[in-house]
């Protein structure tokens, strides 16, 4: 018997994102840089090889935002397909109301505390943010949703 070819399965990247949030006020991100550059989301990255996802997300978040997370929680999965790419993309979402340190801007983007609700109307906001926030708000995880791009 063969080993089943690897042509119909998925190349994953795992990304890492983190609601950051302070009484009624969330930190989100106007990207610098693509993908999704121009458009404002909260803070978030790609997971480097050995890493577990809560080391990936605290490094990340030290990176783009200056704050060290000392407790987090996670908040589910988003996975995101356009037809015809080899790669797909698995979003893993935490949120985290308890770290410290001073914010720091870095090269990924423009920093902006947000009040939550407001944010969900901000010109540039994605798509995906704004399906992902009143669930995160409400406490309504962990969320698994699935997008097709492009279609």
């Amino acid at each position: 018997m063969s080993a089943e070819p690897w042509d119909d399965y998925a190349y994953t990247a795992l990304i890492v994102f983190c609601f950051l949030m302070k009484n009624d006020r969330i930190l989100l991100i106007r990207r610098a840089n693509e993908p999704y550059k121009g458009e404002i989301t909260v803070p978030g990255g790609r997971k480097k090889r050995g890493e577990s996802l809560k080391e990936a997300c605290a490094r990340e978040m030290l990176e783009e935002t200056g704050y060290i997370l000392k407790n987090m929680e996670f908040a589910g999965v988003l996975h995101a397909y356009r037809p015809g790419d080899k790669m797909e993309y698995l979003s893993n979402y935490f949120v985290c109301r308890d770290f410290e340190g001073e914010l720091r801007a870095s090269d990924e983007g423009e920093l902006l505390w947000v009040d939550a609700e407001e944010s969900l109307s901000l010109p540039g906001i994605h798509p995906f943010y704004v399906r992902l926030l009143p669930d995160i708000l409400t406490g309504n995880f962990p969320i698994e949703a699935s997008i097709v791009i492009g279609n």
